[in-house]
Formats: structure tokens, sequence, C-alpha cells
């Protein structure tokens, strides 16, 4: 079975994706078994945005957890095999029970991740949508830097992020998956926008599960290269100077969320259980 998920690095950009970076990190953990050989017989559609026009039409596809977005896919053949959907907007988006939504596998890493240092290092850090650090990183360490916050890039290494959402006690986050991890460390989190363009029904979509409703923390967008010491002329140095004010009010204004404790944990329990189910199927045979 061969592992399928959106790799940033082999689309163009020059680091990779943190969501989409997880997929290695966490199904090699969890299933090593599947991916022995990597055939491509099969392909495991895991975490990500991945039901859509994208989605290529031949093999068979084992679908654990992923939603839909970003175009539109017919999943009503024996090409699918559909063990869980990301949340409840993607099952009736595709047409399938809702009992097949249950969350974002990402939460795993409840379980996977083990840090010997918990200690807290950051009062506040944000992370960006990758494509607006991709697009911006400069800009946006620099506006951190002026308003006291640790900046988190998600093209860094799963490793990396993961110690620095644990480390934090606030996560102001454009990515979603920074928000999930964060939600399964049980640290409140701020979901932001900066780019209009972010996809909300993926968003809602997680977020409907967690029984909390997504109103982000809008503020405007920094436009390529726009800093201080690239464009310290007045109508940018302005755009800037704004961007910081309405950064730092948010800081100060927003109101963290969270989902309940046990919320997480039947969640949680959920995906495993799930897990259990395709360890069983995989050696009765029935996926081959």
């Amino acid at each position: 079975m061969k592992l399928y998920y959106y790799n940033a690095q082999e689309n163009g950009f020059k680091l990779g994706n943190f969501g989409d970076d997880l997929n290695p990190w966490i199904w090699h953990r969890v299933i090593p078994e599947l991916f022995e050989g990597q055939s491509d017989s099969k392909l495991f559609v895991g975490i990500g945005t991945l039901l859509n026009d994208f989605l290529p039409p031949e093999p068979t596809k084992i679908i654990f957890g992923s939603g839909a977005g970003y175009g539109k896919v017919n999943v009503q053949n024996d090409r699918f095999k559909i063990y869980f959907v990301r949340g409840r907007l993607t099952s009736k988006l595709l047409g399938i029970s809702d009992e097949k939504a249950i969350t974002d596998p990402a939460i795993l890493v409840k379980s996977l991740y083990q840090k010997a240092d918990t200690k807290k290092r950051y009062k506040t850090s944000y992370m960006p949508h990758h494509l607006e650090s991709e697009m911006n990183r400069e800009g946006w360490q620099q506006i951190c830097a002026d308003c006291g916050v640790n900046y988190i890039d998600p093209g860094n290494s799963v490793d990396q992020v993961l110690d620095d959402i644990s480390a934090t006690d606030v996560l102001f986050t454009e990515a979603m998956h920074g928000a999930i991890i964060a939600d399964a460390f049980r640290v409140p989190w701020v979901p932001m926008v900066t780019n209009e363009k972010i996809l909300e029904f993926k968003w809602r979509d997680w977020m409907d599960g967690l029984g909390i409703a997504y109103e982000p923390r809008r503020i405007k967008r920094l436009y390529k290269g726009i800093s201080k010491q690239i464009f310290p002329k007045l109508p940018k140095y302005i755009d800037y100077q704004l961007i910081c004010r309405q950064f730092k009010s948010t800081l100060k204004n927003a109101q963290p969320l969270l989902s309940s404790d046990s919320k997480s944990e039947a969640l949680h329990e959920k995906v495993y259980l799930q897990i259990e189910q395709l360890k069983t199927d995989y050696a009765a045979g029935l996926l081959s």
C-alpha cells in the first residue's frame, strides 16, 4: 500500500507543510506494516483535505480520516473503502453516513508524542498558514518579534513544530493543523485569518466535531516582502504598523478555545478503534 498525501516540496515549495508532513510521522509509527514495500496497488489516504478532484481515479483507496475540499470527488464506487472522514460536512458532501464522521486523525499525536521537558517556554505563539509563511516568512517573523510572540514556522520539521506547540501557553494559528495539535495537547488556541482564500469549509468540518463554532480573528494580510527592513518607506510601513496594531489587539482581546477533556479523549479513542479495525482487516486479508 502507498501512503498518499500532499507533499509541498514536491510541488515547488521551499519547505514542507506541517499538516501534510504529519502523515509519514504518524502512520509509519502506528501502522508501519501497511506500507512495507510501498506497493502502488492501493492508496492510503489519511491526514489532509484530500478528497477532491486531484485524488487519482486508480487504484483502490483506503480513506482514513481525510476531509473534502478544493474540488469534488465521487466516492460511490468500489474503488473506495471508507473507515472514517474528518467531519460531518465531509460526510454530507460525499453522501455517506454521519457515523463515519469522527475527527482529523492528527489527534493521534495525543498518545504518540512524548517529550521529557514539558516546561512551557512561550506565553503566546503564532503559526501562519504554510502559503503565507512561504511568501512572507521574514515579515511575520519580524511582526512576532515586535509583538513579543514566538513564531512557529509550518515549514519546520514535524518534531520541531510539535515541540514548539507543546511549549506554548496559547497558540494563535492560521494553520488548521496547528489548532488540531494544540487541542490534542490541551493548549488553548485562537483561529486566525489573514488570507480570505483560507478554506473555511475544512475548519468548520473539523470544529463541528468538537462542538465549537468557527469564528476566526481576522487581520490584514501581510503581502509579499513587506517588512520594516526591506520596505522602510511610508506607504508600506503604514501597512506594517496597522498589521502590528491589529495583531496586538487580537493577542490582548481574543478568547482562546479548547475542547473539553472528555471530548478530546472520546475522539482519540474512536480513531484508535478504527486503527484496530484496520489492522484486523489487514491481517484477515480483507484489504487485498
